[in-house]
């Protein structure tokens, strides 16, 4: 009786002395790390496309859309954590490849407020901008806008030109068709004039 009863207080030593997995603090550590874990949202304005399909697609309106002062992406996406039922939806129809501009998997696990309705109300998911950023995103629309207008102005005068050298082209046509035509009627004249003279 005496070494069962050391037996089962070396166990519970044991257990004292080297912590389980169910010990670990599963907020900060999960117990299981799944690679399709639906955490919370990482948007990527980098990569945003703009396309609402995220918005669009949610079934339960947790998503939306924060304007931008550029054309592309003109808004991207914000996420109303409160009322999201975690259903990935919106990071599969996210079109853009290899890598979403909105994903569940690999976010933050530590999604816990105190449950009044101020707090509830700012837990969201949303994405500061930085404004160097969209200021570039300005210099390069910018730089498109200037070069697509003088390849319009380039191809409309190459279009001008090309215009102006068939039209003088067919004057040039038409001044030797006459002068052809001409000709042709002043012999007619003079082979008549001559027929006349010999029928005399």
């Amino acid at each position: 009786m005496l070494f069962q009863i050391s037996e089962k207080l070396l166990r519970v030593m044991k257990a004292f002395a080297e912590p389980r997995v169910a010990t670990k603090d599963i907020v900060k550590e999960p117990a299981h790390k799944s690679p399709i874990f639906r955490g919370r949202h990482v948007i990527k304005y980098e990569i945003c496309t703009g396309c609402d399909a995220c918005n669009k697609i949610c079934p339960v309106d947790a998503i939306v859309m924060k304007p931008l002062p550029i054309k592309r992406p003109n808004k991207i996406p914000e996420v109303n954590l409160a009322i999201c039922i975690f259903c990935g939806l919106c990071e599969d129809v996210c079109p853009t490849k290899p890598e979403k501009a909105i994903k569940l998997a690999g976010g933050d696990i530590e999604m816990i407020t105190d449950g009044t309705h101020d707090a509830l109300d700012n837990f969201w998911v949303r994405v500061e901008v930085p404004e160097e950023w969209i200021e570039q995103k300005k210099r390069e629309e910018e730089e498109k806008a200037r070069k697509r207008a003088e390849m319009m102005a380039k191809k409309k005068a190459e279009a001008e030109a090309k215009k102006k050298a068939e039209e003088a082209k067919k004057k040039a046509e038409n001044a030797e068709n006459k002068e052809i035509n001409n000709n042709a009627n002043n012999e007619s004249k003079k082979e008549a004039n001559e027929n006349k003279g010999d029928e005399k």
